[in-house]
């Protein structure tokens, strides 16, 4: 299994779906009591098996055995940088999530702790 980085990185792209999905089935309320754990220090591997679907929850667990796969899947991480592209990581340095500016030059935002993610 990953280590604690890992799903922290995960769960902070996924939560932008997350949150819409919750949203849509009235259960926000429960995600952002989930989300205010993880900003003080729950494990982000529990709340995103919690709240993902058994195939998506295999498919991060299958993810986070690859040790050689880095943090490559995740949305966001490759791709042409947008204007004003630099690169961006995690504001608290508790994960190895890395971000560009979008493509109206706009900083990434880390979702998990709803922060400016910082240049690195």
């Amino acid at each position: 299994m990953g280590n604690e980085q890992d799903f922290l990185a995960l769960w902070c792209a996924q939560l932008p779906a997350l949150r819409e999905h919750a949203r849509g089935n009235g259960v926000l309320a429960r995600l952002d009591r989930d989300v205010d754990r993880i900003r003080d220090g729950a494990s982000p591997e529990r709340a995103l098996l919690k709240w993902v679907s058994p195939e998506t929850a295999e498919a991060l667990r299958g993810w986070a055995d690859r040790p050689a796969s880095g943090m490559a899947g995740l949305p966001g991480m490759l791709g042409t940088p947008g204007v004003g592209a630099g690169n961006y990581t995690c504001p608290r340095d508790r994960c190895g999530r890395r971000a560009h500016r979008d493509e109206h030059g706009h900083v990434p935002r880390c979702t998990a702790f709803d922060e400016t993610m910082r240049p690195s």
